[in-house]
């Protein structure tokens, strides 16, 4: 892995750590003039054990200084935009639910009001934004409450094509500076990082899963790493139980063998059972969990729900991820004339994708009012690493062709 892609990945993780233990600090009541050295140390070891070894020979990108231009140039758009596509305070989530319930946890005597406001503010959703940006507003003495949102949205949504660029540099300049650039090109990605929603930070760890795991077989630091990122997926928020159920699925091989068991279950676990208190002891059960549909399996067979997904799906296709079905097609065209099967990764968003619409079509109350609010969002999720699967198979097509020449 490039030892830039070290540095994201251990910000990803650090992060992780972060929310949890000022979390558990939280719920048993432990002193922040505590809490803060116990995270820095924290922190101090996992970059430390992340990094080991980052600037070894094999990490470092070994390519002409215009690559590195493209990259300054790249993060320039992103840093310029950004800023301009942002919505003052963000986007209702994110003031009325998320910012919210950072607020909520920089009291420690008082935070658990939050699951009072049951009606309007999702007290039930994890806590993993909510968590770090409380222990830096409340770490700043609470000067910074809107920039410290803003500046965690903005760094998670930067990571994304930096982190593709990176992993794609070494076998392809021109591809991943053409990924780089249609990211920061990418009106609609940067307004949803901008709206501060947690489905960009969602995104990005689903990103990092994908990442890691292609490193699974060189060292078992990387299935930590892994499931760590699919674990973080449920911390975050709850569809992220589905991404890394079918994560783990897809990967059970690699997961489950023998000395990679105790790596998985501390890397998955820690965080899933992190999500299981805070739901089973602390959060009120949620408006769409308490509700029985008694329709469901009637709505397994009503055709006319799976056409209204479908029509929705090609609608947001078109307007905001056009480029992206210019790519997916390309990569089968590929498959074909390479005479492949699409990979794994590629199959496994798709499944993620199969199981979002079967959420939809088996969901009680409008189906337009849920597609119209949320299945952008939904495709959002997904769309960085489906990106980061295009972006290695067309390196590869690439960098074999090269090889051909030299030959």
């Amino acid at each position: 892995m490039q030892s830039g892609s070290r540095y994201i990945i251990a910000t990803g993780i650090g992060l992780l750590a972060l929310s949890i233990l000022y979390f558990l600090s939280l719920v048993l009541f432990v002193p922040f003039l505590v809490t803060v050295p116990v995270i820095f140390v924290s922190l101090v070891f996992i970059f430390g054990w992340i990094l080991k070894n980052a600037v070894s020979g094999a990490d470092k990108i070994k390519h002409p200084a215009w690559a590195w231009v493209m990259l300054f140039a790249g993060v320039s758009v992103v840093v310029y935009r950004f800023p301009v596509l942002a919505v003052h305070y963000g986007g209702w989530d994110a003031w009325g639910i998320w910012n919210l319930h950072a607020k909520y946890l920089t009291d420690p005597v008082n935070w658990k009001k939050m699951f009072e406001n049951i009606y309007f503010a999702h007290p039930e959703y994890p806590l993993f934004i909510p968590a770090v940006n409380g222990f830096f507003i409340r770490l700043f003495a609470g000067k910074y409450v809107m920039a410290i949102p803003f500046i965690f949205n903005f760094c998670m949504t930067l990571f994304i094509p930096v982190l593709i660029f990176l992993e794609n540099v070494k076998k392809n300049i021109v591809v991943a500076g053409i990924f780089l650039f249609l990211f920061a090109a990418d009106t609609f990605f940067l307004t949803k990082g901008a709206t501060q929603y947690a489905d960009t930070t969602l995104a990005f760890f689903f990103l990092c899963a994908f990442v890691c795991v292609n490193y699974a077989d060189e060292d078992r630091k990387f299935v930590l790493l892994t499931a760590a990122s699919a674990g973080c997926c449920v911390w975050i928020k709850d569809e992220g139980c589905i991404l890394a159920l079918i994560f783990i699925v897809f990967y059970s091989q690699t997961f489950f063998k023998k000395k990679n068991i105790l790596s998985f279950a501390i890397g998955a676990g820690v965080p899933i059972a992190i999500y299981l208190i805070y739901k089973i002891g602390y959060a009120p059960l949620s408006g769409t969990m308490s509700e029985k549909d008694n329709d469901m399996l009637s709505h397994l067979h009503d055709w006319g729900r799976y056409k209204t997904v479908y029509h929705f799906f090609i609608d947001n296709v078109n307007k905001k991820f056009y480029y992206v079905k210019v790519l997916f097609f390309l990569y089968l065209i590929v498959c074909v004339v390479q005479r492949q099967w699409p990979g794994k990764q590629f199959l496994l968003i798709i499944c993620c994708m199969a199981a979002y619409t079967m959420v939809y079509v088996t969901s009680s109350g409008s189906i337009e009012w849920l597609l119209d609010t949320s299945q952008e969002r939904l495709m959002h999720q997904l769309m960085p690493a489906l990106m980061y699967v295009f972006a290695l198979r067309f390196s590869e097509i690439q960098f074999s062709l090269a090889q051909q020449k030299t030959e």
